[in-house]
């Protein structure tokens, strides 16, 4: 995967500045997919308010969706996330004193 640029960074971390979302981001660290209903549910939120935010984190490539009959399947982006928490951490970032 090519190296994030600033503004899909400013992307990712304006989407997981939301608890909501980063509530979706924790259910499915796992690497497991899960229906959007399941996940609505888990989190004690209609299927509309999870629309919403998972709009925000597919916008920001941290969420990718799979349409299958009547169900939308879910996972993480979780080469996208590793690259972009990683990169806070790298050799060119400054380093505390």
């Amino acid at each position: 995967m090519p190296e994030l640029d600033l503004n899909q960074k400013a992307r990712v971390f304006n989407a997981l500045s939301d608890p909501t979302r980063l509530q979706i981001v924790e259910q499915l660290a796992d690497g497991q997919e899960r229906t959007s209903k399941e996940i609505a549910d888990y989190l004690g939120i209609t299927l509309a308010l999870f629309c919403h935010h998972a709009s925000t984190l597919n916008q920001a490539g941290i969420l990718i969706k799979r349409k299958q009959g009547q169900s939308s399947y879910n996972r993480l982006n979780l080469e996208m996330l590793h690259q972009c928490l990683h990169s806070l951490g790298g050799p060119s970032s400054p380093q505390p004193e």
